[in-house]
């Protein structure tokens, strides 16, 4: 019998490592004092209270009983682990009747190593094997830097993968021997057995990729971009042709194959911002390699991942929910059950949650920390602050006016925001997608980046925005004279590069460094 020290709980069953409640590891021991509640052996447990559960630290499946108190109605999934700040891991099993029969919930710890920590400015990733029995996340060592690490769920030991800088959006092979992410403008793989990141292709920046069965990935190469495959052993990516309304404005995120490795889920947008008064059509759509064809499959503005048990996982209304899905009829059926609900999570173009194919799922949810702008004379101490402290999972990017009068600001969800310094009040500017404010020297306008790219509008906030340019666009730098803004954007084989654009001329871009290092950060003197 072991017992956890925390809530004191008694397992008979012995080869349980973690309390199901608290997730503290279990102890051995004699029982001395009455349990708060015990776990009976699955020996003692009728028929209709045993459920077949994976066992979070062992291949093999075992039989749990669970406490009536645990139980979810409805919902064929069980939380099986925790990812500490960023992630939960949940497992599901069905019962021998229909899938609408009830469920109960386990819920252990996992923490990854001390000397490892999560990005506080862009939120890190940990996505499930499609064996169920690894993890692979992102996080930063103590030298800095941000690699992608792997833990196998029945060990305590986590591996580093060589060569893996700066991962994005990592996704398993089929087998779960290798994994393949976004690193520093490419998408590159790690295998398991060994050996540094092998490059597949250049990806300035990809938002989601999938690892087909017969070695192809599907991928999208940078934001506002469309879908691109490639063979997972390296090549030039090449298109997936499926109908388009007009390339230009079409934008797709985080793609999924389904079963047969040849159709796939995918996100779809269609129109000229983020927000819906700039969108003609999103939602989940199926397409394949071997047609051109799509099929609307959700209207909901989400990512999805697909279970091979037949269900869809998707965020409505700040829940994760599950759908039953018909994988020949490319439709879904039923109301979706809730899983997870109050916890959003986070950035819509950011799936922060998978699902193996024996059920693990991960949930990541969406993370925030208290946030305040505060004014510091040059000594250093405290002398204001400007608004007050609120929950946010991303900085405000402040701006200050030329005369130091306003301040201008990105607020929830995506919005710049002017604040009178003298006054105290605020004004909203955008209500489209905006980011990385720049003020006009003459403090009449200001430049951001837009869904549509480069926009530019009255600084306070009369009229429309104007898109002077379009594309993934990051602004920094206004010139004193006005005469050029100058921005970053991706290239397709060099990484960061600076331009400059004359907004009031011929409003063509020039290229003012380009090359294979990440050029970043400009500013005029």
């Amino acid at each position: 019998m072991k017992r956890c020290p925390e809530c004191r709980k008694d397992y008979i069953d012995d080869s349980l490592l973690y309390c199901l409640d608290d997730g503290a590891e279990l102890i051995q021991g004699s029982v001395t004092d009455e349990p708060a509640t015990a776990i009976i052996s699955p020996d003692h447990v009728s028929g209709e209270r045993q459920t077949e559960v994976l066992k979070a630290h062992y291949p093999d499946r075992v039989t749990l009983s669970l406490p009536a108190f645990l139980s979810w109605r409805m919902l064929p999934w069980f939380a099986v682990g925790a990812l500490a700040l960023v992630a939960c891991i949940f497992a599901y099993g069905y019962l021998n009747g229909p899938r609408q029969t009830e469920a109960a919930a386990l819920r252990l710890s996992f923490e990854p190593p001390p000397e490892l920590s999560f990005n506080d400015v862009q939120a890190d990733w940990a996505v499930i094997s499609p064996d169920g029995l690894k993890v692979a996340f992102t996080a930063i060592a103590e030298d800095g830097q941000s690699l992608l690490h792997v833990r196998e769920l029945a060990s305590s030991e986590v591996k580093p993968l060589p060569g893996s800088n700066d991962p994005l959006e990592p996704f398993w092979s089929p087998d779960s021997r290798s994994v393949a992410y976004g690193s520093r403008g490419k998408l590159r793989r790690s295998d398991l057995a060994g050996g540094t990141a092998q490059v597949i292709c250049d990806a300035a920046r990809i938002v989601g990729g999938s690892w087909g069965k017969d070695g192809t990935i599907i991928f999208v190469p940078d934001y506002r971009r469309a879908l691109a495959q490639v063979s997972a052993n390296g090549g030039e990516p090449q298109p997936v042709h499926i109908q388009t309304e007009d390339s230009t404005t079409e934008r797709h995120s985080q793609p999924e194959f389904l079963s047969d490795g040849r159709r796939f889920l995918f996100r779809r947008e269609i129109g000229t911002g983020l927000s819906a008064a700039g969108v003609r059509a999103m939602g989940v759509w199926t397409g394949s390699l071997d047609s051109p064809d799509i099929k609307q499959v959700l209207p909901d503005d989400t990512n999805v991942v697909h279970s091979p048990d037949g269900w869809l996982i998707y965020v409505r209304n700040d829940a994760l929910v599950a759908q039953a899905f018909d994988e020949q009829r490319l439709s879904v059926f039923g109301e979706p059950a809730p899983l997870i609900s109050g916890h959003p999570n986070g950035a819509l173009n950011v799936r922060r949650f998978s699902v193996s194919d024996n059920g693990v799922l991960i949930w990541q949810p969406h993370w925030e920390r208290l946030y305040q702008l505060i004014w510091r004379d040059r000594e250093g101490k405290q002398v204001g602050q400007v608004g007050e402290p609120a929950k946010v999972s991303i900085g405000q990017e402040p701006h200050l006016s030329p005369d130091g009068k306003s301040l201008m600001v990105k607020r929830p969800p995506n919005n710049l925001w002017l604040v009178d310094l003298e006054k105290g009040t605020d004004l909203r500017i955008t209500t489209d997608f905006a980011q990385m404010p720049v003020w006009s020297p003459d403090g009449k306008k200001v430049a951001y980046g837009g869904g549509g790219g480069l926009s530019i509008r009255a600084a306070n906030g009369i009229g429309e925005g104007q898109t002077i340019l379009s594309g993934a666009i990051f602004p920094y730098a206004w010139s004193p004279d006005g005469s050029r803004i100058l921005f970053v954007k991706r290239g397709v084989k060099t990484q960061s590069d600076v331009y400059g654009i004359n907004p009031d001329g011929d409003r063509k871009e020039t290229t003012l460094l380009a090359g294979p290092a990440n050029e970043r950060w400009p500013a005029i003197s």
